[in-house]
């Protein structure tokens, strides 16, 4: 009976972490991990990928090129692609830097603006500006759907792009369940052995 109340208790203690690492949650995505590397990658619990694949976007310094982002980026090369990034758990909410390779804001093939739509089909579109002396528009994305958790977010624009600081909140019930599964099987393991 006490062995059974402390695997209970070693079970309910691992899950109330992941939980409480959720409610405070946001995942940052480390860009330099994988600085010199291409898509498709893994990073953290997310893969980055694209229709255009192998190498469609590099990660890479930022270089001093967008006074807004991060020191660096993931960049689709001067491309414009379509960048998918699916997430081992869903989540409720993306943010991300961003810049546009339309040199001074030129307009040529439409507006300087970057969509990110979800899985679940819900879609945000903003709109990018010059920042001082910089040659290229750059904005910043938030969107947030608790009501609609996603496991994936495809990005979009009319022109080549770059992102950097991305953070995303993962949904709090799944990494509760993610845990109390993990420590379910570590416990059946431990018994077996």
């Amino acid at each position: 009976m006490v062995r059974r109340i402390s695997g209970l208790t070693a079970v309910a203690a691992f899950s109330l972490s992941f939980a409480s690492s959720a409610f405070a949650g946001l995942t940052t995505y480390d860009f330099s991990s994988a600085s010199g590397s291409s898509t498709p990658a893994v990073i953290a619990l997310a893969t980055f990928s694209s229709p255009a694949d192998p190498g469609a976007f590099t990660f890479g310094p930022n270089a001093g090129l967008f006074s807004d982002l991060g020191s660096y980026v993931l960049s689709s090369n001067g491309n414009v692609e379509t960048l998918d990034i699916s997430f081992a758990a869903p989540q409720d909410s993306i943010s991300l830097d961003y810049a546009i390779d339309d040199f001074f804001a030129s307009g040529s093939a439409g507006p300087d603006s970057l969509t990110v739509t979800t899985s679940q089909g819900l879609s945000q579109t903003e709109t990018a500006a010059l920042v001082g002396s910089d040659f290229f528009p750059e904005g910043f994305l938030t969107l947030s759907s608790p009501a609609q958790p996603f496991t994936s977010v495809a990005i979009t624009s009319a022109y080549a792009f770059d992102i950097a600081d991305l953070t995303t909140v993962p949904e709090p019930a799944s990494l509760v369940l993610f845990g109390a599964g993990v420590a379910g099987l570590l416990r059946v393991r431990r018994r077996r052995a």
